[in-house]
């Protein structure tokens, strides 16, 4: 089911093997874990936008804690695979 974001997700380093030419490739998939956390912010990020939007066109003003929400979601997307390439 989230075979697509795993993919997005995994790693590749490519090194040589030595005097031979050949090239190895090191695949780092993320964790079961790791991935459904990235599934799950993307989707509390979609519907806190379909929220802002409702809250626009219902009252036509925008709605500064919504807003908030979305950034902490952002932030926290970025924070985690930013903080899983480096390590």
């Amino acid at each position: 089911m989230l075979r697509w974001l795993r993919r997005l997700l995994t790693r590749w380093t490519v090194s040589e093997a030595g005097a031979s030419r050949r090239v190895m490739v090191a695949e780092d998939v993320p964790s079961d874990r790791f991935v459904l956390i990235v599934a799950l912010m993307i989707i509390f990020f979609a519907g806190l936008m379909a929220l802002e939007v409702a809250h626009m066109l219902v009252f036509g003003a925008w709605n500064e804690a919504i807003f908030n929400g979305v950034m902490l979601i952002v932030g926290t997307i970025v924070g985690a695979v930013w903080g899983r390439s480096e390590a």
